[in-house]
């Protein structure tokens, strides 16, 4: 969503506030007119804006005494004042009070324009400067993307062009995937890369205080609420906000979610004023979305709004080729971690990890490794060394299940039996391409030391088909 600023225009002369009001509306601001100061004040009350045109003449409230009021604001938006005395004395006197500048009348759109755009940005950074005192963003490390898999480079060449727009993103993938570290991507490609993305992990939020931590709230608002508190989505204005397991989001706040993304605004909780923040969203589960809408657990209309850009990470054991350089980033991680800068796996314990099917994905091969690292009394990691994978994970290696699978009953003394063979041959027809060819050929030979001839047409084609990659 393209964020426009809002000004509200004060002046007790109709032609002149009319005038400026269309001229920056002209200019992509949107603008709101107001003929005294007691009216402004009204407005103020009423929604946010993010700078005043104020004049400092009117009769029933002057600009100066309206400054102070507004400075009163706990969200004060930036204070601009019109003056037509030529001298510094009133302009000077305007800034002391806290105004951010003043401009002599008759201003040209050039000027007003420059100044305008100048405040909303000090405005800007100071209320992200405010919401990011707490840590929102996860992770120490920045993983890399490795895309040694052709599927992969693909995927990575369309995050890095939908970063060019700002389009909602919806990633999806199982758990451990990286589906985060394609977020950082995307973002590091767009336009609003100079802000930080702000990270939230929907699944750890409690229910009760989801719309607190993502709209803020108000002082008063709820019991424990002594001051004024702004939510994630203020503190991602002019940024990314990544929402992490948005399948997890309750039902209550999508409605308050997808509301925000069509119309760019929010309210605190216990406050009357709407907010605007200009944020670009990008959303990651690890849930069949669409099986949840027809389930009645997520929204279909949310869902339809965050499905502009759908980005799919495959798992870890759908790129093997992926393994060797994710392998490598995580013992150079964890050489300077344990100040172990020799560290390193042995051939045997390489050969482990590649064959693995690693069912928790590359979270899963980090926390292998430097569990590895940390109880390896030498700087060579041995096999007996490396956690016993198919145990702790659930998961089974891809060579075991293949041994499993190969192996021919030593009773089968026939052709006819070849139909069992062919059976246990079909149980690897989803192995990883990369071992396809070695498993075929052990089985050839399982089936040669039984004396059986096993037929061309009884061979599972999918395994046919493949070959060592």
């Amino acid at each position: 969503m393209n964020r426009k600023i809002r000004v509200l225009v004060v002046d007790d002369d109709s032609l002149l506030r009319k005038l400026i009001a269309e001229q920056l509306a002209r200019a992509d601001f949107d603008t709101v007119p107001a003929a005294s100061g007691r009216a402004a004040m009204d407005l103020l009350r009423e929604a946010e804006y993010d700078v005043v045109l104020l004049d400092i003449m009117m009769p029933d409230l002057s600009g100066l005494d309206a400054l102070r009021e507004i400075r009163q604001f706990e969200d004060a938006p930036e204070v601009i004042m019109l003056t037509a005395d030529t001298s510094l004395a009133t302009g000077v006197e305007a800034m002391r009070h806290g105004a951010y500048d003043y401009l002599t009348k008759p201003a040209t759109l050039d000027e007003m324009e420059t100044v305008i755009r100048k405040a909303d940005e000090k405005r800007r950074l100071l209320k992200q400067n405010a919401s990011l005192a707490r840590p929102t963003a996860a992770g120490d490390e920045t993983l890399p993307i490795v895309r040694q898999n052709s599927a992969m480079a693909a995927l990575v060449a369309q995050a890095e062009t939908a970063a060019r727009s700002d389009s909602t993103v919806l990633l999806t993938g199982e758990s451990g995937t990286g589906k985060d570290v394609l977020a950082r991507l995307i973002h590091s490609k767009s336009t609003r890369q100079s802000m930080p993305m702000i990270t939230v992990n929907c699944g750890a939020l409690p229910e009760a205080l989801f719309e607190s931590e993502f709209f803020g709230h108000e002082r008063g608002a709820f019991t424990g609420a002594s001051s004024l508190r702004r939510g994630l989505l203020e503190a991602s204005d002019g940024s990314t906000l990544f929402l992490d397991e948005i399948g997890d989001m309750p039902l209550v706040m999508q409605v308050k979610l997808l509301h925000f993304l069509e119309q760019g605004r929010f309210r605190r909780v216990g406050s009357t004023r709407d907010q605007n923040a200009d944020v670009r969203v990008i959303a990651a589960t690890n849930r069949n979305l669409p099986q949840e809408v027809k389930r009645q657990c997520f929204r279909a209309d949310l869902f339809y709004r965050l499905n502009v850009v759908s980005l799919h990470v495959p798992p870890l054991r759908e790129r093997p080729e992926d393994i060797p350089a994710l392998i490598d980033f995580f013992l150079d991680l964890y050489r300077k971690r344990f100040v172990r800068p020799n560290l390193d796996l042995s051939t045997e314990a390489r050969q482990r990890l590649y064959s693995y099917a690693w069912p928790g994905n590359v979270r899963e091969l980090r926390n292998c490794l430097e569990r590895a690292a940390a109880i390896s009394p030498s700087d060579t990691i041995e096999t007996n060394q490396i956690p016993s994978l198919s145990s702790e994970s659930g998961g089974v290696t891809v060579r075991s299940a293949a041994q499993a699978a190969v192996a021919v009953p030593q009773s089968a003394a026939n052709e006819n039996t070849f139909s069992e063979c062919s059976m246990r041959a079909t149980e690897i027809a989803n192995a990883p391409p990369r071992f396809s060819a070695s498993l075929h050929a052990l089985f050839i030979a399982n089936c040669a030391s039984t004396k059986l001839k096993p037929r061309p047409s009884a061979w599972p084609p999918k395994v046919d088909r493949m070959s060592v990659r």
